[in-house]
């Protein structure tokens, strides 16, 4: 999209502050008429460009043959306990922005109230709402996974070759009410690795590969505690989660290591500096949440161990998940890593229901990426 200059802006200023003094519904109306007057000046030929123009409009260069087969190997491997969605291409207006840190300028919106589905783990945030006001008595919930394969897109522009706006990803949450929030972390944390694990063991079978498979797990509370004792500037972090070189402890002067064996993390809390001692409490949480979770998943999978480290600096995600997160990385036959599952812990539930002890925990999987870069013959 390009943006608007300053001439630009001027011009629409005065329009927009007129527009949002209309009434929703009227204003849908106007809209809708506007949008059926355009299209009636349009000729095949006009739509012909339009669509090869369009960003937003391009196919996936994937074979839908090789995401069908995908499909069904990965619903082989996801537990049958979990509730499966097929969620609309659309949700309601805000799903992304009120709920996580997603902007609204980077969701494409309708002029009916709704905008194409940006975060399908948003809207399952909604539907698992939706299922607590029906099964809950009081704060008695059992809680329930939801999972949805979809077609996301975004609208912000990106300068890698080859990008496109919307993608195929597996999203799954695991929401309920419970007021001993580390065993649901614990659960929770080791049965969705299991899952997306057992994806990626499955997809073997289908001629996709992926080696040296490794989970980073964080808890974005060092960070933010790093940001408030040390008076550093937050937005700024927040800023460069996707700037290439950029650390976060560089940036704060922070003398610790950027990354560290999960078994390594007790004895370095112990061992911090008098200025970081601050440090300990959330390092000593972790290696005890994570730890455990660790070991469910070696007794769940019955295939030796996982390799996991403790990613000390990882500010990606601030503003969206809580506090511990997860990501999991592999290589491919060509050596290439890429980053295939991201998770964490969310208030967006408690949110809905103004309840404390309705817990959720999200991720995802970038399904497009695997089947795009895990062929054994890439």
């Amino acid at each position: 999209m390009t943006p608007m200059n300053l001439s630009d802006r001027a011009a629409v200023s005065a329009p927009m502050e007129q527009l949002a003094a209309i009434p929703p519904r009227a204003l849908q109306s106007v809209l809708i008429g506007l949008q059926a007057d355009r299209a009636a000046r349009l000729a095949a030929h006009d739509v012909y460009r339009r669509h090869m123009a369009n960003s937003f409009t391009a196919p996936s260069e994937l074979d839908q043959r090789d995401v069908v087969r995908f499909l069904s190997v990965a619903m082989d491997a996801i537990p049958e306990s979990v509730r499966m969605k097929e969620l609309s291409p659309v949700a309601a207006l805000g799903s992304s922005s009120a709920l996580s840190s997603i902007s609204q300028k980077t969701v494409l919106g309708t002029i009916r109230n709704t905008e194409v589905v940006a975060d399908g783990l948003s809207v399952l945030t909604l539907e698992a709402a939706r299922q607590r006001k029906a099964e809950a008595v009081g704060d008695i919930w059992p809680g329930v996974t939801l999972g949805t394969f979809h077609r996301e897109l975004r609208t912000q522009t990106h300068s890698e070759p080859g990008f496109k706006p919307h993608y195929h990803a597996l999203s799954l949450l695991s929401a309920e009410s419970t007021p001993d929030f580390d065993d649901f972390k614990v659960r929770r944390l080791a049965e969705h690795l299991s899952t997306y694990l057992a994806i990626i063991d499955r997809a073997e079978s289908i001629g996709y590969a992926a080696k040296d498979v490794t989970v980073a797990v964080s808890n974005l509370r060092v960070v933010e505690l790093l940001i408030k004792e040390l008076g550093a500037d937050r937005e700024h972090i927040m800023r460069n989660t996707r700037t290439f070189g950029f650390s976060a402890f560089d940036t704060l002067g922070v003398p610790l290591p950027k990354q560290v064996e999960l078994r390594e993390l007790p004895s370095l809390a112990r061992s911090l500096p008098a200025r970081l001692r601050f440090l300990s409490r959330p390092l000593d949480y972790s290696a005890k949440v994570f730890g455990e979770a660790v070991s469910r998943i070696e007794r769940l999978r019955r295939t030796g161990s996982v390799n996991v480290v403790f990613d000390l600096e990882r500010h990606a995600g601030m503003g969206y998940y809580q506090d511990l997160v997860v990501k999991m990385t592999a290589r491919n036959m060509s050596g290439e890593t890429y980053s295939l599952v991201d998770m964490g812990t969310n208030d967006w539930l408690s949110r809905i229901t103004n309840r404390r002890g309705d817990r959720l925990m999200t991720g995802g999987m970038g399904s497009e990426v695997f089947l795009n870069n895990f062929r054994k013959t890439s």
